[in-house]
């Protein structure tokens, strides 16, 4: 049996991937931390076409430099929760971010990360993943967390969960060429 792949740190981003199941060639269990929260605590089989495609487009979209540029003119000195709040459409008397959540969205990696709001937040101070989870304690109020990250660290996890699940897919993988 193979040992499973832990990459990244939960502080900021983690893959934890569990060896490959010889029963189904498809599916992969992985379990993704960010920001300290356990996104995928109650559903963290993934299916590995959609996973390897998304992981890929994210790496991708690190190279388009509008991603990691601060936007002062619409957000001003506000700081990464207050941002994440207007990026997730919170009530807020704030101004219209325009296409920037969809340029700043993270964590999109299918459907066991489907109930994460999560952003990229670039400021003036640094670049921070906000991470915003329902608690299965309180499902009305989920809390968001902060946490500065590099850029660099999270391609490099992104980059080793990437090569670590292609490397035992079995499958197509026309869709990340």
């Amino acid at each position: 049996i193979m040992p499973a792949h832990i990459f990244g740190t939960r502080e900021t981003l983690q893959f934890d991937i569990a060896p490959k199941d010889p029963e189904s060639f498809a599916m992969r269990q992985v379990d993704i931390h960010a920001a300290g929260t356990h996104v995928t605590a109650t559903d963290n089989g993934v299916y590995v076409p959609s996973f390897l495609f998304t992981l890929h487009r994210t790496l991708k979209s690190f190279r388009n430099p509008a991603r990691f540029q601060p936007r002062a003119d619409i957000f001003g000195d506000r700081g990464p929760v207050d941002i994440h709040r207007i990026l997730a459409d919170a009530p807020d008397p704030s101004p219209d971010p325009g296409d920037l959540p969809d340029l700043w969205a993270f964590l999109q990696f299918g459907d066991v990360t489907l109930r994460v709001l999560s952003f990229l937040i670039p400021t003036a101070h640094g670049v921070y993943l906000s991470c915003e989870t329902p608690s299965p304690e309180t499902p009305q109020q989920p809390g968001i967390r902060v946490v500065e990250v590099s850029v660099d660290a999270l391609a490099r996890t992104m980059t080793q969960a990437f090569e670590a699940v292609a490397a035992e897919y079995e499958g197509d993988k026309s869709s990340v060429s």
